[in-house]
């Protein structure tokens, strides 16, 4: 067998052979790190004055043939002095090149993982980027993603949208090249790609970081590969190294969020003025006796100060007492704190002639800055080589993650502003002047709630400030993952690797309410039944409640891959790569809710009627007990092959050619029969090593250029028809289904086809250096919904019709501009420039849909950006009324119920993109001695968002419209010059007129900002061997993250990078060590 695997990889590598008749000299050797004796992987070793080179390997190890018996080696590692010695063949064979650190030098991490291989930087064609240890370790985070922000070029954190299921903001890599299917990034690691939950992953493990962004670099993976691919690799151990025992420890503290930023507010003293107004008007007068209708404290004063139970006297004082309340100060005193977050991760690593090891044990505490929510981890990794013979490598790896997060904040109930849903009010009070804690209005009129306890019913009050003891609300979930590969030597230049990992993850969300807290007292009362004897009934049993809901997932991967890197004669060098891999997910889910469920004996009354309908209490119609019972089971198959090759000649022309072929339950079956690959292909050319070139001030120019294919699914189609089953038909209490996927045989993947055109230079003693990258994409084949006609029985069939096109390019600039021996000063500056335009898209669209879209919902209008703000066309406040304008037919008009009907899609007015199209950063590093600052300043540029305002009825205000722009409405003619801010309406309001300013262009601002993201400061000591410390290194910091905005171009003091409804991030200071031994 051994044979045929040598013969048929010769025979793919024939071409590249030359037959040489004179007789040659071998010369073997290997590069380390004087420092550490750890071989440097990707070295290149060229015997002077010729073109005769190599690469090291993964053991540091080369070998060259030499026609001459004697000469000089050139030896050259990035970041390291370049070292040249003498040879002679007739002495020495094999010969050991330690060199010597040069960080002055150090224009950028050498090696590039695509996670399938690693290659030298200076020898790939795609486009790269690369993050190192030191770099991905100067921000402190809990997380393994937000490292990267402000470090990467092309990629972009859009923190102005809700966090995903992995508590991360959504971020893409060179825009969007998909509409309505996953577009995050791919995230790999150690070769695999990650199923679990990214908050399992210890950034610490983490050592350097790899960002695929053009086809070239990214197509390796396949139908996976659309929205570029992120690569971290983790530390390892190394052969031949001593006992090496590293500490990390950080602590971070923050203060509580800035609840007075929130525009969306209003004064005390304002809002019982505006519900004074409508009480003499009369508009709660049905709403009083209505057990249904909440009625406000001071709504309630009023009352009574009417019906004569109170005077005017106490009336008024009530009042004026009320007005003193602010209720975000009891918001922020009992319901926000600051937070603490504590990082430790002990790591030991080492290696002997046979073995190498690394083992890392990590925890985290974080007391989040909302009282009672809290999360801990912990984590353990490991990793194994084992070399039994020269020719064999076995790897074992794996990494156990516990984690446990606790929920019971209450602000989700109780909020910080709104009405209807939380009926909290600006001068709430949630406890008395001793503590005790204060009843709130939620849900139902506080007349009704005060007697349903003596009318047999639970107490039905709401204390905020007992609830968070009154429920258990945890998160709990368990992540394995073991990995095994096997390395074998076929023959020089060829090695075979077989590897499988399997990964299970478990997680339990549990929700428990005890008897006393508020969600288990309300709904047993809403259920219970008023028997005629005046006695009552409980359907849903009086006691606890508790809800679940599990995941399980089940990931395995396997791959087989040959390998090939050799050097043929002076001139040629072959890397190659072939394989295929499986893959198969199976993700599970169940929940259940648990009623009279007692937490001291764990157990449940079973016996609950879930089919019939029940008289819901106070007079809110009927409906069936809520039985939360759900069961799912997805299972997602692949089957690929790939194959990746290069070709360099005399070091400075680059060939490389890449392939891909998916096959998946996913896809329709003439897909899978078709095993159309996905291809790409680049060129790459040293200038700066020809002998015409002899720029003195620019010694190293690389020009670069990529041609080939993405791809992208989406798993919330299928090729065949499937159902989705229910149960408890609100009709007839049965089970039923629905049509979840009408099926399409002709289902396929989402292409992105993408061209790259690159350089890179670095001037002379790399002063300057950076690089260029310019792209064009055009994604086709994209998922998207298109009308049917209704007699099919389906209204809209998803499938491959959409389609979009996209170009930017991406700047890197590093600059030394100081460097004297005890002090240096360092610049890297990030310029990223994209946009994506929606080409083809038949979904049907409202008018509704664009206004209400903004950085978290497509606009797909042909030719226009994928995000993108649209507003009715406005014009100036009138003069007489205040009323906001706008156009029909080109003509003014303040006919608002008009406007929205006759306003047509191409009426609208695009204010720009939802997302930035520039954006990058600006990092300055200084070091003097021993000690480091660095500050990284973060633009965003070219975009828009959509700013919120005050309701413009008073009614609306009363009802949660709140906004700091009430002090700014038009009261008296004249105002319309120096407001634009509608005037407010009594009863009855005109809801088309607040439709029509929510979505105007009046409320649209520029986006456009410059962030002070974070400041460190460092103290570095290093022990010498003479020491008699046990101490190698040790490194103390100081890091102020979130330090704020320093330039915004909206007037109002908004920060735009906030979703909507959210606080700023307050700033955030760590302090921290990293020590080894």
């Amino acid at each position: 067998m051994k044979k045929i695997i040598i013969f048929m990889a010769l025979a793919t590598l024939c071409p590249f052979f030359k037959v040489h008749g004179q007789t040659n000299y071998l010369i073997k050797g290997r590069v380390i790190d004087s420092a550490t004796n750890s071989p440097l992987i990707g070295a290149t070793v060229r015997i002077k004055t010729t073109q005769i080179l190599n690469h090291t390997d993964k053991e540091g190890e080369f070998t060259l043939s030499s026609k001459n018996v004697s000469g000089i080696l050139n030896v050259s590692f990035i970041g390291y002095k370049t070292k040249e010695l003498s040879f002679s063949v007739e002495n020495q064979y094999d010969i050991t090149i330690s060199l010597t650190d040069d960080r002055n030098n150090l224009k950028e991490v050498s090696v590039v993982s695509t996670g399938y291989q690693t290659l030298p930087k200076d020898r790939a064609t795609g486009s790269f980027a690369t993050v190192d240890y030191e770099l991905y370790n100067r921000r402190t985070s809990s997380d393994i993603l937000s490292k990267l922000e402000g470090v990467v070029p092309g990629l972009l954190f859009n923190r102005n949208t809700a966090v995903n299921a992995n508590g991360t903001n959504d971020i893409n890599i060179r825009g969007h090249s998909t509409l309505l299917s996953n577009d995050q990034p791919l995230i790999v690691i150690d070769g695999f790609p990650y199923q679990g939950d990214l908050n399992n992953i210890n950034p610490n493990d983490i050592d350097n970081v790899t960002v695929l962004k053009d086809a070239a670099a990214a197509s390796i993976w396949g139908v996976r590969s659309g929205n570029g691919v992120i690569v971290l690799t983790t530390k390892k151990g190394k052969e031949n190294q001593k006992l090496k025992i590293e500490l990390n420890a950080n602590v971070t503290f923050a203060k509580k969020p800035d609840l007075h930023y929130d525009p969306n507010f209003l004064e005390s003293g304002d809002y019982i003025d505006i519900e004074k107004l409508i009480f003499n008007q009369g508009y709660f007068d049905s709403q009083i006796g209505d057990p249904t209708q909440v009625i406000s404290p001071v709504v309630q004063i009023l009352a009574k100060q009417r019906s004569g139970s109170l005077s005017n006297d106490e009336a008024n004082a009530a009042i004026n007492n009320l007005r003193a309340v602010d209720s975000r100060d009891g918001l922020s005193k009992y319901f926000y704190r600051k937070s603490v977050n504590q990082q430790y991760n002990l790591n030991i690593r080492g290696g002997g002639l046979k073995s190498d090891y690394y083992i890392s044990v990590g925890e985290d505490h974080l007391l989040s800055n909302l009282a009672g929510n809290s999360n801990n981890r912990f984590t353990l990794s490991s990793n194994f080589n084992f070399y039994p013979t020269k020719d064999l490598r076995i790897n074992i790896g794996s990494r156990y993650t516990i984690s446990n997060q606790w929920n019971n904040s209450q602000l989700n109930n109780i909020g910080v502003r709104g009405n209807l849903g939380n009926h909290i009010y600006p001068y709430t009070q949630f406890a008395d002047p001793k503590g005790n804690s204060l009843a709130t209005t939620k849900n139902y009129n506080l007349d009704f709630v005060n007697t349903a306890q003596q009318a047999g019913y639970l107490d039905w009050n709401y204390r905020p400030l007992d609830e968070q003891s009154f429920s258990d609300n945890q998160i709990s979930s368990r992540d394995n993952l073991l990995n095994f590969g096997v390395n074998y030597k076929i023959i020089k230049g060829l090695n075979a690797d077989l590897k499988y990992q399997f990964e299970n993850s478990n997680g339990q969300n549990s929700n428990y309410y005890s008897l006393d807290s508020y969600y288990a007292r309300n709904l047993i009362n809403e259920y219970s039944q008023k028997n005629a004897d005046g006695s009552i009934t409980y359907p849903i049993p009086v006691g606890g409640i508790l809800q679940q809901s599990n995941g399980f997932l089940n990931a395995y991967q396997a791959r087989a891959q040959l390998n090939y890197n050799n050097v043929f004669g002076n001139d040629h060098e072959v890397t190659a790569i072939l394989g295929a891999e499986l893959n198969s997910t199976i993700n599970k889910s169940n929940s259940n809710t648990a009623y009279g469920y007692n937490k001291d004996t764990e157990s449940s009354t079973s016996k609950i009627d879930f089919a019939d309908l029940f008289n819901l209490n106070p007079d809110l119609g009927t409906g069936q007990i809520p039985n939360n019972q759900n069961f799912s089971k997805t299972t997602d198959h692949f089957v690929s092959y790939f194959g990746n090759a290069s070709y360099t000649y005399k070091q400075r022309y680059i060939v490389s050619l890449s392939g891909r072929v998916d096959k998946s339950n996913l896809f329709g079956v003439a897909t899978n029969n078709k095993a159309v690959p996905l291809f790409s292909s680049g060129i790459a050319w040293d200038l700066s090593k020809e002998q015409f070139y002899h720029i003195d001030w620019l010694p190293d120019l690389k020009i670069r250029a990529t041609y080939g294919y993405n791809a992208n699914i989406n798993k919330s189609a299928t090729a065949v028809t499937t159902l989705l089953q229910l149960s408890n038909s609100y009709f007839n209490g049965q089970p039923y289904n629905e049509i979840a996927n009408p099926g399409n045989p002709e289902l396929r993947w989402e292409k992105d086809r993408m061209i790259n055109l690159g350089i890179d230079f670095a001037s002379k003693k790399n002063i300057i250096s950076g690089s260029f990258d310019y792209f064009f994409k055009r994604s086709t084949d994209l998922f998207g919904p298109s009308p049917l006609p209704p007699s099919t029985g389906v209204t809209n069939f998803f499938g491959n019709t959409a389609s979009t096109v996209g170009h930017g390019f991406d700047l890197v600039l590093n600059s030394q501009n100081v460097s004297l021996s005890n002090f240096t000063w360092s610049s890297n500056f990030l310029l990223s420039y994209v946009i994506d335009k929606v080409k083809s898209y038949s979904g049907d669209y409202t008018v509704i849909d664009y206004l209400r879209a903004g950085a978290e919902s497509i606009t797909p209008i042909a030719g226009t950006p994928t995000f993108g703000i649209y507003s009715f066309k406005a014009g100036s406040l009138t003069h007489d009324a205040g009323d906001p304008q706008g156009y029909i037919n080109g003509q003014i008009s303040t006919d608002y119920t008009n406007i929205i009907a006759k306003t047509t899609v191409s009426d609208l007015y695009y204010n720009g993109p939802s997302r930035p199209t520039t954006f990058g950063s600006f990092r300055n590093n200084f070091r003097y001695k021993s000690w480091s600052l660095s500050a990284n300043l973060i633009f965003k540029l070219n975009y828009y968002f959509r700013r919120t305002s005050t309701s413009l009825s008073y009614v609306g205000i009363a009802y949660g419209g709140w906004n700091s722009d009430y002090s700014k409405r038009w009261q008296k003619p004249g105002d319309e010059s120096s407001t634009t801010v509608p005037s407010i309406q009594l009863p009855p309001s005109n809801n088309d007129r607040e439709t029509f300013y929510d979505y105007s262009q009046t409320l649209v601002d520029r986006g456009d900002h410059i962030r002070l993201q974070d400041i460190r400061l460092a103290y570095e000591m290093k022990f010498n061997l003479a020491s008699k410390s046990k101490i190698n290194h040790l490194t103390l910091f100081a890091y102020l993250n979130n330090v704020g905005i320093i330039w915004r171009a909206n007037k109002d003091h908004l920060d735009p990078d906030l979703f909507t409804g959210s606080l700023p991030l307050p700033l955030t200071i760590s302090l921290g060590l990293n020590t080894n031994f």
